[in-house]
C-alpha cells in the first residue's frame, strides 16, 4: 500500500539527513527563500492564465462544498475530516445509481467519495488542452491537482485517493505539465490546504497533516519539470510554513505562491479577489479568478457561459488594473472540454492575436479606470481602452504630464486629439466604435512609466438605496436572484467595491445616502439576504423566474433626478435584445434599445435624462435566465 510506502519513505528520508549531519555530507540549500518582485515580471508580463477545476465530483456536477454527510453539511473548512473509505461501498456506485445526484441540491457523502471508483476520462488529451490554452494566449496554466474533496490528479505514494486507483490509471498532472512545457506553457499547481477526505486532517493536532502536505507538495515541485508555484486555497487548519516554503524554494527558487495558505509567507505573495475584478494597484501584484460558466469552478452540465465578450472584458479590467486574470473552466467527467468552452477561449486567443500588444508585457495606467474604462502603458506607449459607448465620439480626460506624439486607433478609423493643460480630448466617429473596447493608441514623448497614476474622477451613482422591483424573481430573499442586489445600501460603506476596478479595500468609497434603505426591517432583510457581497460580486445578481417571458427590473430614485451615465453588468450572455426605459410621469419611453447581449454595458447619453423610474426590460434571451449583476445611473 502506498501509505505504508509513505512511512518507509519517511523513516529513509529522516535517516538520511541524520547521517549526512554526522559525515558533512553537503546538502542543496536555496539561494533565497521568497519570491521577489523580479520573479513576477514573467506573470505580470503574461497577464491572462486558464485555471482547471476537475475531478470526479465532475461526475455529478459538484465539488465537495456539496458533499453532505448523515443529513448535515460539513460546512466551509471544517475541523475534521471524515472519511468514507472506512464505510462500504454504495451499490449505486456501480449500477448507477449515482446518478441521480447530478444537479440535486447535495451528493451524500458515501457516494461523492467513491465516485473516484468509476471516473474514467477516457476522452483526456493533454495535448488538446495545453494546444486550446496556447490558442487562447494564455501564458499559465493552473490545475486543481487537489481539492477540498482530498482527490489527488497525480500518482502520490502518500495516498492511494489519487488518479492511480481509477480504472483511468494515468497521471494527469503528468500528462499535462509535460505537454504545457513543450509549447512553453508556465505551470503552477492549485493545492488546497484544507481536506475533508483524508483523518490525518484535524485543527487540533496538525502535525500528522503538516507532514502529508509537506511530502505531496514536494511530489508535485520535483516530479513534473518546472514548476512555476503553488495556488494554495484555505483552511482552517494551522501549519507551519516555513520548512514547506524552504522545501519549495529549494526546487524551484523564486516560484510565486499567493497568501491562502496562511501562515509566515516570505516575499511577495499575489492576491487572488475571487469572482471580483481586483482593484487597481501596482503595489503588490494580483489576479481575479473567475469562472466561466454558471457559479460552480467545476463543470456544471453545458449552461450559463459567459460570452466572448464578457471574457475579454473581465482580461481588459484586469489588465488596465495592473492585474492578471485567471479564467476557469471545468472539463466534462470523461476528460473533453465542451466545444462552447472551448470556442470562447479560441475567440479570446483570435482578440489577442490582433491587440495583445495592448495586454502583454503592459502595466496598468497611467489613468487609472473609470466608467469610460481604462489603461495600459509600456515604453512611450499608452494604450487607451475605452469600453464605454461615447456621446458624439468624443472622448475627455484629465491633463496628461507628456505630449502626445501620436494618437491612433487599433480597432478602426481615424481619431483626431486636443492637447491642453487642461486636458486630453479625443474624437473618433462613432461607427468605429467597437463593441468589445476602442483601443487608441497615444505615443508619447517620455517613458510611460515615470508618470503617475492619474486619478479619475469617479460619480457617485444616484441608484444607492434606491427602491428595486422586478416582474418577477426567481429568489427574491437571496443574493442569487432579488432584485435589491443589483444596487448599493449606505450600510455596505467601506465593503464595497467601485466601478472598473477601483477597490474599496484599499481606499473607502463615499456613499452619499439620500434617503437610507426605508427602515430598519428592511436594511436587515437585506443586509442577510447579500451576506456581505459588495455589489458587482459574481454571486450577488437578480434573476427572473421562468415563467416570465418578458421580464423587467424597475429602479425607483425616489423622486425626479438628472442621469447622463447608465452602467449595467450581465453575468452571462443570455439576454440578446433589450432597451431602457424611463418614466415620464404618464407612460414609459425607450431611450435605449439594442440586439445584443448586455455583458457590461456603460453608455454615456448625448443628453441628460429627467426621470424618477428607469427600467431594463430584457425582450430576448438565448433560452436560459438572465442574470443581472448591477443597475447603476450616473450624473
Amino acid at each position: 500500500m502506498k501509505k505504508k510506502l509513505s512511512v518507509l519513505c519517511v523513516a529513509i528520508t529522516t535517516t538520511l539527513l541524520s547521517l549526512s549531519s554526522i559525515t558533512g555530507f553537503s546538502q542543496v540549500k536555496p539561494t533565497k527563500i521568497g519570491a521577489t518582485i523580479d520573479d513576477y515580471d514573467w506573470w505580470r508580463k503574461a497577464r491572462f492564465g486558464i485555471f482547471i477545476h476537475w475531478g470526479p465530483g465532475a461526475l455529478v456536477h459538484k465539488n465537495a462544498f456539496r458533499r453532505k454527510d448523515e443529513n448535515k453539511h460539513l460546512g466551509s473548512f471544517h475541523n475534521k475530516a471524515r472519511n468514507s473509505s472506512q464505510k462500504p461501498v454504495p451499490e449505486e456506485i456501480f449500477n448507477g445509481g449515482w446518478k441521480k445526484y447530478i444537479d440535486a441540491p447535495d451528493c451524500p457523502m458515501d457516494i461523492y467519495d467513491n465516485l473516484y471508483q468509476i471516473f474514467n476520462p477516457v476522452e483526456f488529451d493533454a495535448e488538446e488542452w495545453a494546444q486550446m490554452a496556447q490558442d487562447a494566449g494564455a501564458g499559465y496554466v493552473v490545475l486543481t491537482t487537489k481539492h477540498l474533496d482530498g482527490f489527488c490528479l497525480w500518482d502520490s505514494r502518500y495516498t492511494d485517493y489519487d488518479i492511480m486507483s481509477t480504472p483511468f490509471k494515468r497521471d494527469i498532472c503528468k500528462e499535462l505539465s509535460d505537454a504545457c512545457h513543450k509549447r512553453g506553457i508556465k505551470v503552477i499547481w492549485y493545492y488546497c490546504k484544507a481536506d475533508w477526505y483524508d483523518i490525518r486532517h484535524d485543527v487540533k493536532n496538525p502535525k500528522p497533516y503538516e507532514d502529508y502536505l509537506y511530502n505531496q507538495v514536494e511530489e508535485l515541485m520535483t516530479n513534473y519539470g518546472p514548476v512555476e508555484g503553488i495556488w494554495w486555497d484555505g483552511g482552517r487548519i494551522k501549519l507551519n510554513t516555513g520548512p514547506i516554503f524552504e522545501m519549495m524554494h529549494k526546487h524551484h527558487p523564486g516560484c510565486l505562491t499567493n497568501g491562502r495558505i496562511g501562515g509566515e509567507i516570505p516575499g511577495i505573495k499575489f492576491t487572488t479577489p475571487e469572482q471580483r475584478i481586483g482593484g487597481f494597484n501596482m503595489d503588490y501584484p494580483w489576479e481575479t479568478c473567475a469562472v466561466i460558466h454558471g457559479h460552480s469552478w467545476i463543470w456544471n452540465g453545458e449552461k450559463d457561459m459567459k460570452s466572448v465578450k464578457m471574457c475579454l472584458q473581465l482580461l481588459i479590467e484586469c489588465a488596465v488594473g495592473d492585474g492578471n486574470l485567471l479564467l476557469n473552466f471545468g472539463p466534462k467527467p470523461d476528460g473533453s472540454i465542451y466545444p462552447m468552452i472551448k470556442d470562447r477561449y479560441l475567440e479570446m486567443g483570435k482578440w489577442l492575436k490582433k491587440h495583445g500588444e495592448s495586454i502583454y508585457g503592459t502595466r496598468g495606467g497611467p489613468y487609472k479606470p473609470g466608467l469610460w474604462g481604462g489603461s495600459t502603458r509600456k515604453g512611450n506607449t499608452i494604450f487607451l481602452h475605452v469600453t464605454q459607448k461615447w456621446p458624439g465620439g468624443i472622448l475627455n480626460l484629465s491633463s496628461l504630464p507628456a505630449k502626445v506624439l501620436e494618437c491612433k486607433s487599433l480597432t478602426g478609423g481615424t481619431p483626431n486629439f486636443t492637447q491642453t493643460d487642461e486636458g486630453l480630448k479625443i474624437t473618433l466617429d462613432p461607427q468605429y466604435h467597437s463593441s468589445i473596447n476602442t483601443i487608441i493608441e497615444l505615443t508619447v514623448d517620455k517613458d510611460v512609466m515615470e508618470i503617475d497614476p492619474i486619478e479619475i474622477e469617479q460619480p457617485v451613482t444616484l441608484t444607492t438605496d434606491a427602491l428595486v422591483t422586478a416582474s418577477s424573481s426567481i429568489n427574491p430573499e437571496s443574493s442569487k436572484g432579488a432584485p435589491e442586489t443589483v444596487v448599493n445600501y449606505s450600510f455596505e460603506n467601506g465593503k464595497i467595491k467601485k466601478h472598473f476596478g477601483e477597490d474599496s479595500r484599499d481606499e473607502k468609497q463615499i456613499i452619499v445616502s439620500r434617503k437610507n434603505v426605508n427602515n430598519n426591517r428592511d436594511k436587515e432583510r437585506i443586509h442577510k439576504m447579500i451576506k456581505g457581497k459588495h455589489k458587482g460580486h459574481f454571486w450577488r445578481y437578480w434573476m427572473p423566474n421562468a415563467e416570465d417571458s418578458n421580464p423587467w427590473l424597475e429602479v425607483d430614485l425616489g423622486a425626479i433626478e438628472k442621469f447622463n451615465r447608465v452602467a449595467i453588468k450581465e453575468l452571462y450572455g443570455q439576454v440578446q435584445k433589450f432597451e431602457l426605459q424611463f418614466h415620464n410621469g404618464e407612460e414609459w419611453k425607450t431611450f435605449y434599445a439594442e440586439e445584443n447581449t448586455i455583458d457590461n454595458l456603460s453608455i454615456h447619453l448625448a443628453k441628460p435624462i429627467l426621470a424618477r423610474r428607469i427600467r431594463l426590460v430584457i425582450n430576448k434571451t438565448n433560452g436560459e435566465f438572465p442574470s443581472i449583476v448591477s443597475f447603476d445611473l450616473f450624473n
